[in-house]
This record gives structure tokens, sequence and C-alpha cells, in this order.
């Protein structure tokens, strides 16, 4: 069954490839969003959390800001670890609405 409203969250990395991802009929609330992305944080190595930190910080800040509609194509935002060539946590909303105050 298709569901309307689908993306995830990733921290990826020379070492590491993990991710958090949603797929339902109503579109993700801003507490869901941080609580996958917490939930994300939680089940990467500590080190690779704390490498993270500021990168996990930005996607905060993104979710927040929404909600975020896709109109034409994936919404893609990536955060970078400055001073690596790899490691950062992503966000894509690969349909429907994300991120809403409800």
């Amino acid at each position: 069954m298709y569901m309307k409203h689908r993306g995830r969250i990733q921290a990826q990395g020379e070492n590491l490839e993990a991710s958090e991802a949603w797929a339902q009929n109503e579109p993700i609330s801003k507490n869901d969003g941080l609580l996958l992305l917490q939930n994300l944080k939680n089940k990467i190595p500590l080190k690779e959390s704390q490498i993270r930190e500021n990168a996990f910080n930005k996607a905060i800040e993104f979710i927040k800001q929404g909600p975020h509609e896709v109109i034409i194509g994936p919404i893609f935002r990536s955060y970078k670890v400055k001073g690596t060539k790899q490691e950062r946590v992503d966000i894509e909303i690969q349909s429907g609405i994300a991120f809403t105050n409800s």
C-alpha cells in the first residue's frame, strides 16, 4: 500500500550508515520527526554521534522550521561535518508533507 507522506533521516560516513524512516498516510509532525532524529542518534555509537553533534543540531533546526512540502521531486538536506570527507546527517522528504505542528 502506497503511503502519501514518506522520508528518512540518515547518519552517514566512512564507517557508518544508519537511518530512521517514515511512511504514513498523514504528514509526520515536528515532534515525531524530532523523535526519529533522537532515535537515530541513540542507535549509532556515541563517538559517531559526538562527531555529528553540530550536524544533528542543524537537522533539528530544519525540522523545527517545517512544515516542508514536496511539490516536484524530493527535498534533500545534507549537514556535513567540517573537516571530514563523508560524515554527515541527511534528511530526505521523498513525498508529501513533513514536520507539521500537529
